[in-house]
Order: structure tokens, then C-alpha cells, then sequence
């Protein structure tokens, strides 16, 4: 990896990280990202992906959890930066700008657009004899590492990858969460087989949807100002303005 690109991996890298409330500071002069949590060291992140950091600096929980979720924004940061560096480029009828063809497949592709904000990711469908785009989805980049995660899903059911009754939405995913914690920490016995199921789907949902703690208070809050209304129904009570 040259200099330039170590430059445009560290700069979406910290794009990524900062969506996600960790503070990057500048560059070291050993070459290392540092990356900061709380106002506290966290760990520093090397130019090939590796993940360092000092055991006191990730003693709890807490701590542990966010240097996970800093190393798989790591990797699939270096996933995609380093496509984005080999790609060629995406020419079509019409289309201008700097577009890498990531992926193409039964004539829907996938698109890496770099701006100054970040990555953006676009799929399109090829048209007249695969001389135009049409109908384009597009992905970020203001949503962070979600807009790679996004148009990876968005590629594989629009080219027919995979069917899109396979895919959970994140919507679908939250809800199926909540449901698998409703169960976990209800009263009702369960098998330990079935618990060990049930956490490591949990578990797996927790790393496919980024803001997963946001759209859980979301839904919880919905669902108490429902039942709310329900009870202020039930009991007669009429609200004034």
C-alpha cells in the first residue's frame, strides 16, 4: 500500500468510525491511527487492518465491545477501500464522474463513488445491450459503514444472487431481536440448546445492523405510546389540548 492509498483508507476509515461516535485523532508518526472512546485511548489501527491496543484501555465489558466493533469496522473498511483501489473503471452511456465497478453480475452492477464524505455506493440495472445504467439505488454516504453493508444486500436481490426472501430487512431484524430477548428474559423454561440458538442469533443481528440500540428504543417506544393509548382508551380518558 502506498502512501496515497494508506491516505484514502485512513481517511474513510475515520469517516466510519466517527458515524459511530469514536473520536480518530491525527495520524502517528509510527504510521498508526489512533482512536480514542469517551474521551479515553482506546487502541490504534495499522495501515494493513491490524487492530492494537493495551489491555487496561479494554478491561470492561463496555470497553471490550467497542474495540470489537472498531475491528469489524476495520475490516470492512479494508474490504471494500482495497476494491475500490484495483476496480476499473465504470464507463455507460451518459454517466460521468468517477464510478469502480465492484461488482457485476446478470446485468445489475455494484459502483464505488468516492467524494469528500466518504465512500457512496450505487447498483444499477445495464440496459441497451449493456450500454446504459438505469434506475439507480444509491447508498450513503452519511450512513457510514452501513452504506457498504446496504448495497452488498441491495446487489445480491437485484441481480438474483440471492433471492429477496432470504433477506431481513434491518427493520425485520430489530423486530426478530427484540423477540429473541422477550423470549430470553421471559419466565418461560427453555431448552439450553434452544438459549444457545437463540443468543447466537442475537449475536449475529448485532453485527448486521449498526444502529441496532437505536432502532430497538425506537420500537419499544412505539409500542409503549400504543399500549398508553390503548389504556387511555380502555379506561375512557380524553386528552385536551
Amino acid at each position: 500500500m502506498n502512501t496515497d492509498e494508506k491516505n484514502r483508507y485512513f481517511q474513510e476509515l475515520a469517516h466510519n468510525l466517527q458515524h459511530e461516535g469514536f473520536t480518530v485523532k491525527p495520524e502517528t508518526e509510527d504510521g498508526l491511527l489512533p482512536v480514542d472512546l469517551d474521551g479515553q485511548r482506546l487502541c490504534q489501527i495499522t495501515e494493513t487492518s491490524g487492530v492494537r491496543y493495551w489491555k487496561e484501555d479494554v478491561a470492561s465489558d463496555s470497553r471490550q465491545e467497542a474495540l470489537d466493533r472498531v475491528t469489524a469496522i476495520t475490516k470492512s473498511t479494508a474490504e471494500y477501500m482495497r476494491q475500490m483501489e484495483t476496480a476499473p473503471q465504470l464507463t455507460a452511456s451518459g454517466l460521468t464522474g468517477d464510478y469502480r465497478l465492484l461488482a457485476d453480475f446478470n446485468n445489475v452492477v455494484l459502483a464505488g463513488h468516492p467524494t469528500r464524505y466518504g465512500v457512496q455506493f450505487v447498483t444499477w440495472e445495464r440496459v441497451r445491450e449493456r450500454t446504459a445504467l438505469h434506475q439507480g439505488h444509491y447508498h450513503g454516504p452519511d450512513i457510514g459503514l452501513e452504506s457498504y453493508t446496504a448495497a452488498k444486500r441491495d446487489f445480491a436481490a437485484r441481480s438474483g444472487l440471492v433471492p429477496r426472501s432470504a433477506l431481513f430487512t434491518p427493520e425485520q431484524m430489530t423486530e426478530i431481536y427484540r423477540c429473541i430477548h422477550e423470549t430470553l428474559d421471559g419466565n418461560c423454561p427453555i431448552t439450553e440448546e434452544r438459549q444457545k440458538c437463540l443468543e447466537s442469533t442475537a449475536e449475529q443481528i448485532e453485527h448486521s445492523v449498526p444502529d441496532l440500540d437505536e432502532r430497538v428504543a425506537l420500537s419499544n417506544g412505539k409500542e409503549l405510546e400504543y399500549a398508553d393509548a390503548l389504556f387511555a382508551e380502555s379506561n375512557g380518558m380524553q386528552f385536551g389540548i
